[in-house]
């Protein structure tokens, strides 16, 4: 009677303790989860708002944030020599569920000059619960979220 191991009946029970757990986590994520993606899409546009921030200064070049509301997505372009704005290798869209709710900035545009300053205006993002995030771009180039 010295034997080690569980027994049929006492692997049952854990695996039903197991089962009721998650039963019980699951909806706590999807009501999490509308939240999670509008506070990323928030953090991407403003990293990528501060990185053409950046690289307007490091080549001396205005840079700018170029937002298709309609379409939900962004992308960094920087001035060529000819006065064109081309597309840099930043882009990104949008996660489900978040969308760009209104931008105060001229031509949905959040421009960055070389001597560290930018347009200013705001981007505001909303997720399928109604929460917004505010992305605020001051004159001094400072980017914020509130």
């Amino acid at each position: 009677m010295n034997q080690k191991g569980v027994t049929l009946i006492e692997l049952i029970i854990v695996m039903v303790i197991i089962g009721i757990g998650a039963t019980l986590i699951v909806p706590g994520i999807g009501a999490w989860l509308p939240t999670y993606r509008l506070k990323n899409a928030t953090r991407d546009i403003a990293s990528a708002m501060r990185l053409a921030q950046i690289k307007a200064v490091s080549t001396n070049t205005t840079y700018r944030v170029s937002f298709d509301i309609g379409g939900g997505s962004f992308v960094i372009q920087y001035r060529d020599s000819s006065g064109n704005f081309v597309n840099d290798d930043g882009s990104g869209s949008l996660p489900p569920g978040v969308r760009i709710n209104r931008t105060t900035l001229s031509e949905n545009v959040a421009e960055f000059f070389p001597n560290a300053t930018a347009t200013t205006g705001d981007v505001v993002l909303v997720n399928t619960k109604g929460t917004q995030k505010t992305i605020r771009l001051s004159l001094t180039g400072r980017v914020r979220i509130e």
